[in-house]
């Protein structure tokens, strides 16, 4: 039975695929990571995929796993309260131990993304720093965490600015037409953190605030809506700008078109939570699929 003498290794896995599923991630970087520098490449066709470009995506994925370790730190006294049977919560690995893996994770990041050239680690300490800032809250926590909406929309532009890490490992010349990208990540992404935390009244858990919660059930469904119908406008915006025409443009504008519409239908008012977050996590994927498809 796993317990707090368990092997290092066995204890930590336990927590990455509770908190942190290996292959779900890889997944979601996998496509993020393609579909940017897909798009990015589309405007500058002397770029072509580096011998490096594997780096690149394993700093995407550790930097999504060091935001990972940030939260829990951040939210370990209201965690162990609202969920008592987490790895965490049960001290199966402590905070102390999870806080020096964010560490090694950290200095893994600056080494590789410092091996994909300056413009990339650049753009990577703006991602540190920006997760440093949402670490503390902005120093502001206590008025932040009473305004979920805000604090969404003040913790989502470290998508963008993983979007741009992105376009730095690319070494293509800078194209303004790339902001319709950063937008459609920034709205998909902020859209799946809407999609999983809208519950129905009877799947709310005390102590854990929702967007269905603070908003109503109603209201949080239509604010998820339209973040959705935003994105998957930057969405058909990035694949007409990449250029795509033909059946590459439209097999594209369905992927997102479909994305959209599942989404839309299948967020309704009495739609349970785990419908909810499947939808909005399918229009997140489908957006990266569909700009890829376009700029391929």
């Amino acid at each position: 039975m796993l317990n707090a003498s368990s092997p290092l290794f066995r204890r930590l896995w336990a927590y990455l695929q509770e908190r942190f599923p290996p292959v779900v991630y890889t997944v979601l970087v996998a496509l993020f990571f393609c579909s940017a520098f897909l798009v990015a490449r589309a405007w500058d066709t002397s770029v072509e995929m580096p011998a490096m470009a594997p780096v690149g995506a394993v700093v995407l994925w550790l930097a999504f796993l060091h935001l990972r370790l940030m939260d829990e730190a951040k939210d370990y006294v209201q965690d162990c309260q609202t969920h008592p049977d987490r790895v965490l919560s049960r001290g199966i690995v402590s905070l102390s131990l999870l806080g020096r893996f964010l560490v090694v994770v950290i200095l893994a990041e600056a080494i590789l993304s410092a091996m994909l050239g300056s413009v990339a680690f650049y753009w990577w300490l703006g991602v540190i720093a920006y997760s440093l800032a949402m670490r503390f809250e902005f120093g502001v926590g206590a008025w932040l965490s009473r305004r979920i909406v805000l604090y969404a929309i003040t913790h989502n532009p470290v998508v963008a600015l993983l979007a741009l890490f992105i376009f730095g490992t690319t070494g293509a010349q800078w194209d303004d037409r790339f902001v319709f990208y950063v937008l459609m990540v920034s709205l998909g992404s902020l859209a799946f953190e809407v999609g999983r935390k809208t519950r129905l009244p009877d799947e709310e858990n005390a102590g854990v605030e929702t967007y269905s919660s603070a908003l109503g059930r109603g209201v949080a469904g239509w604010f998820l809506r339209a973040v959705v119908v935003l994105g998957g406008a930057m969405g058909v915006c990035t694949v007409i700008a990449v250029g795509a025409d033909g059946t590459q443009f439209w097999f594209a504008i369905a992927l997102l078109g479909f994305g959209v519409a599942v989404t839309l239908l299948g967020a309704g008012v009495q739609a349970p939570a785990k419908r909810v977050e499947a939808v909005s996590s399918l229009f997140l994927l489908l957006s990266f699929l569909g700009v890829g498809v376009a700029a391929w």
